[in-house]
């Protein structure tokens, strides 16, 4: 079999492979152009001649790349996407016969972990005064209230949120159908606030308009799309540099967590929260409790009995009285 025979089929392999894993067109594409750029890396040469040493050196060159957006090096996010995704072409290589033993396994190598982007939710201040902050009276400003305070409402993802189309929408019932990852569909609650927007907003559509909640382009709608999750992104940070909120750690994904925090806060349950962000795993839910800790040690230091009497110094009196407890039983 040919050079050029063998990335055809491992190709194929390699989209069947991502279809079974039911990820979304977009999402696919992302994954082809990360492998694509290591079929460029390795210049013809035969990927299944590739061993450790040429992974090694393409792990150094995504390193040393810049990305075109920030003109900084690649996050390590990005370098770890894109190494990842080269690896699973020698999984294929090795699972259809193709290669003998797979040089990705048990490589060793100094690669970054996914530290994951740092985010942090808003606080209810902070996404009253972003919300409130947007000119409705504008058409894009009335759209970005609309999606923001939707996405907020909701729990959604980006992703889930621009993906809406007109008939997953039930205003009387304040209901909406959202397809998440791996095309899972749940029914989730909409805030009296998000519905009034949204009626205002579709209000406006052309009488007859169907198709997308929210169509394609920055400054109004695109034949046949809707809004692009990078477009959402950059329009969203415009908006925080323009508020003066502009904070590394906060990013779009960051109103999702602030949604989820607020909830639990008011003494929402893990598992409800779980339901509304469709998470498949309740772990994924539970990582959100940890922004609570903080503040819950404060509350229970300063009002529960034993520790708000206690708390304030361990001094001598403190562990005289700790040990008059102790003793006393």
């Amino acid at each position: 079999m040919t050079s050029e025979a063998a990335v055809f089929l491992v190709m194929r392999l390699m989209e069947e492979e991502l279809i079974g894993l039911r990820l979304k067109e977009h999402t696919r594409r992302m994954i082809r152009a990360d492998q694509d750029m290591f079929l460029r890396f390795l210049d013809g040469r035969d990927m299944r001649e590739a061993g450790k040493a040429e992974l090694i050196r393409y792990h150094e060159h995504l390193c040393t790349l810049v990305s075109k957006r920030s003109g900084e090096l690649l996050s390590v996010n990005t370098i770890h996407d894109r190494f990842y995704n080269a690896c699973r072409l020698f999984s294929v290589m090795y699972r259809s016969g193709l290669i003998k033993e797979n040089p990705a396994q048990g490589l060793e190598l100094d690669i970054p972990r996914r530290s994951g982007m740092i985010r942090r939710p808003l606080t209810r201040d902070e996404i009253t005064r972003f919300l409130e902050s947007l000119d409705t009276t504008a058409e894009l400003g009335l759209r970005d209230r609309t999606l923001f305070e939707l996405i907020y409402s909701s729990g959604l993802r980006v992703a889930e949120a621009v993906g809406l189309k007109l008939s997953d929408i039930n205003l009387d019932r304040r209901e909406i159908i959202v397809r998440g990852k791996g095309e899972r569909e749940r029914l989730v609650p909409v805030s009296r606030l998000s519905a009034a927007f949204l009626e205002l907003y579709l209000g406006r559509r052309p009488k007859g308009e169907d198709g997308w909640v929210f169509p394609g382009g920055s400054r109004g709608p695109k034949t046949g799309g809707s809004l692009r999750t990078g477009t959402v992104s950059e329009r969203f940070r415009l908006l925080l540099r323009k508020f003066e909120m502009d904070r590394a750690e906060i990013s779009t994904h960051s109103i999702r967590h602030s949604t989820a925090t607020h909830l639990l806060e008011n003494g929402a349950s893990v598992r409800h929260v779980q339901e509304l962000l469709g998470h498949k795993s309740i772990e994924t839910t539970v990582r959100y409790t940890h922004l609570q800790i903080d503040g819950l040690a404060k509350i229970y230091r300063k009002y529960h009995p034993r520790e708000h009497e206690l708390f304030e110094a361990v001094d001598e009196e403190y562990l005289r009285r700790f040990q008059a407890l102790l003793g006393g039983t």
